[in-house]
């Protein structure tokens, strides 16, 4: 059995710890919408940047925390018609983590090597897969922001979380995500780069060959994924 490397395991303890984050800092808030006309649909504006159907994703993801100190894993993304499953692997192939997330927000944990096994470190990955790979909940609202201009989509829950989904179709991003807590600081921000169609069989897709994904507060994190490969699979 593979050993994870020991110079890893210290960064690894304190980024399980940065994954319980909520608002703790980054004082970066809701910026104002000027609201659209009311709508009568879903636009596929709002949830096109979303993978349809079943697939597999395999990224390469580095991670830097805020104060320093960072690493390298594998992380292996399976996308179903009713559960989401993940797993992070290091570079010599032992498996840290894995678990599934159902249609009901229901997150089984099916393998965590310490420091993985805390439950704060499932929570905060569940809430960032929610965000890179489902289209978020809530009353939707379209309009645009006034700064910086874009036209958005606004999802807010009852709860009062806000997700905002823009797509910038310009030569740094093809789309952002931003997730702000109750009190409207920014807690979450996605940013995907390099935008490519994914080919026959696979509908409208387009997958981004870049993420990168940061978190706010004092011991905040990054997360950069660089895609190493996407399979549209069969339903």
């Amino acid at each position: 059995m593979t050993r994870v490397p020991f110079l890893l395991l210290p960064v690894l303890i304190l980024l399980a710890c940065s994954f319980s984050l909520t608002a703790c800092g980054g004082k970066q808030t809701l910026p104002l919408l000027t609201k659209a006309d009311s709508l009568s649909e879903e636009p596929a504006s709002c949830t096109s940047i979303f993978p349809q159907g079943a697939w597999q994703f395999v990224h390469s993801i580095d991670f830097t925390l805020k104060h320093g100190g960072g690493s390298t894993v594998i992380g292996v993304t399976s996308l179903g018609p009713d559960s989401l499953e993940c797993a992070l692997v290091t570079p010599e192939g032992f498996t840290l983590f894995s678990g599934t997330l159902d249609r009901e927000n229901n997150f089984a944990v099916t393998r965590a090597v310490s420091p993985f096994d805390n439950p704060s470190f499932a929570l905060g990955l569940l809430e960032d897969l929610q965000a890179i790979f489902r289209k978020p909940v809530g009353e939707l609202q379209q309009g645009s922001l006034s700064e910086p201009p874009a036209p958005v989509c606004r999802y807010t829950t009852n709860d009062e979380k806000v997700t905002d989904i823009l797509s910038d179709k310009n030569a740094e991003t093809c789309w952002q995500v931003r997730n702000y807590a109750p009190d409207k600081e920014l807690i979450r921000a996605i940013a995907a780069r390099s935008c490519q169609a994914a080919g026959p069989g696979s509908g409208s897709a387009s997958i981004p060959q870049q993420l990168e994904l940061q978190t706010s507060g004092p011991t905040g994190y990054t997360l950069k994924m660089k895609l190493i490969s996407a399979e549209h699979l069969p339903n």
